[in-house]
């Protein structure tokens, strides 16, 4: 490969799964946050997140895929879910010819706004985004829990998942992240591992901020929390009290909570470690 051969962008269509996963591997070596995935990962992720491969875009230098820009469509909204470029071929602005491809793609989609998330630290990525128009809504957190529950959720009790997600829409002050949103939870909720809920305050005369609902999934011991309410912090805490103690539990996960959330300040309080921190831009096309 020649540092100064010529870049061809291609839909991603072309890449199989597994390609796929080994070109998704390469694009993030060296991240800040270490990736690894598989094909299962990537087909979950085309399946939960509606990612497009007719509106993705693949870098090739030599016939060789170099970087990925994956968009996820849904109506007039799209999300990037995912953008790299494999070391080899970093600091030649293939990142910035990704990013344009795709922001092209969306328009001829019919989209209207594109919203991704880029890690606190990477300020070189959001230089990028910033100039290509993106601006910062928010400031988001990815928070986990190992040490054991020191309580079990006074007042929580478990519901139905379906009956948790109607609470949940109608106490919404702010639309949840793509990965979390109701048509992700959409389509979590017809796979295994089966959707769980927990409530508190159910329809007692106590403080509206006791009331709240939480719905999340188990896998291998691993709670991941998908979508929470609660009116204050001690709601959120006795919601993720509940869930960490849950029996099985022996880790308790919550992606891209906003940082003036309940729940950050819960999961900080009971010692849960912020693994990292992002903000999530958009961009009106």
């Amino acid at each position: 490969m020649t540092a100064t051969a010529p870049i061809a962008l291609t839909p991603a269509t072309g890449l199989a799964m597994p390609a796929l996963a080994d070109l998704f591997n390469r694009a993030y070596e060296g991240y800040e946050v270490p990736l690894h995935v598989d094909a299962g990962a990537v087909e979950f992720m085309h399946e939960a997140f509606d990612l497009s491969p007719e509106r993705s875009r693949i870098a090739w230098r030599d016939e060789r895929p170099i970087g990925l820009a994956m968009l996820a469509v849904r109506g007039t909204r799209a999300w990037v879910g995912g953008m790299g470029v494999a070391s080899e071929a970093r600091r030649a602005g293939v990142g910035e010819q990704l990013m344009r491809a795709l922001l092209d793609s969306g328009r001829a989609a019919g989209v209207k706004r594109v919203q991704l998330e880029v890690l606190e630290p990477n300020t070189r990525a959001r230089a990028l985004y910033e100039k290509l128009g993106f601006r910062t809504f928010r400031r988001l957190e990815v928070w986990q829990w190992d040490a054991p529950a020191s309580a079990t959720g006074a007042g929580v009790e478990p519901c139905d998942p379906r009956d948790a997600r109607q609470r949940l829409k109608a106490a919404r002050r702010a639309p949840d992240p793509w990965q979390r949103e109701d048509a992700t939870i959409d389509r979590l909720d017809v796979s295994t591992p089966a959707l769980r809920a927990v409530r508190a305050g159910g329809g007692g005369a106590g403080d509206a901020g006791d009331a709240g609902d939480a719905i999340y999934r188990v896998t291998d011991g691993r709670a991941s929390v998908l979508q929470m309410a609660a009116g204050d912090e001690r709601t959120a805490g006795a919601l993720l009290d509940a869930i960490r103690s849950r029996a099985g539990v022996s880790v308790l996960r919550y992606l891209n909570v906003p940082d003036n959330d309940p729940a950050a300040a819960a999961l900080r309080a009971r010692g849960a470690t912020l693994t990292v921190a992002q903000f999530e831009m958009a961009i009106e096309l």
